[in-house]
């Protein structure tokens, strides 16, 4: 038997307004202005809410990315490994053009200066995000598109690598001229 929960449920209008203020910070500064007393005041609520809901400003933004995550970026079967990685890969620089790249870059940064946030970070956003395209990798060595000798794990450090790189440096772009050119190279 689950023990009742205390206090009051969860609103799904004040998540939803909480999660608005967070992108929309992000997205005038980049985080360096984020906090939770500024989310707290856009999004209408009290700090104790948002320290309820999320240990810490960092999980609340990893919520916030995981959300879009789940809705912009699904994974695809064509049955052809060169159309999966192009639609996977034209929708995550997508995503990361449409705001993702600002809550990465934040979260990235967190989790170098805090080691049990890094776990989190680790095991609720980057390892879901490795195993769709991992997927992608092992269903094209399944039909024969891929060389079983080609390691899955190794082409998704290449793709994420090449994609978090351009994202930290801002070297060059990260477009869909990017997603074409790194899925052409699988």
């Amino acid at each position: 038997m689950s023990k009742p929960r205390v206090g009051r449920p969860r609103s799904e209008r004040s998540r939803e307004k909480i999660f608005e203020a967070t992108r929309a910070l992000l997205a005038e500064s980049e985080g360096a202005n984020l906090s939770i007393e500024a989310i707290a005041r856009r999004a209408g609520v009290g700090k104790p809410t948002l320290y309820r809901w999320w240990p810490t400003l960092a999980d609340l933004v990893l919520d916030v990315l995981l959300q879009q995550a789940d809705a912009e970026i699904d994974v695809p079967d064509t049955t052809d490994l060169q159309t999966d990685l192009r639609q996977f890969l034209r929708r995550s620089v997508m995503a990361i053009d449409a705001g993702a790249g600002a809550p990465l870059r934040f979260l990235m940064a967190q989790a170098q200066r805090d080691e049990a946030f890094r776990a989190r970070f680790r095991e609720n956003f980057t390892a879901k995000r490795r195993a769709v395209l991992r997927s992608i990798f092992e269903r094209a060595v399944a039909r024969g598109q891929l060389d079983a000798t080609h390691a899955p794990e190794l082409l998704v450090d290449l793709v994420f690598g090449a994609m978090w790189y351009r994202l930290l440096t801002g070297h060059a772009a990260l477009d869909d001229g990017f997603a074409v050119a790194l899925s052409d190279l699988m």
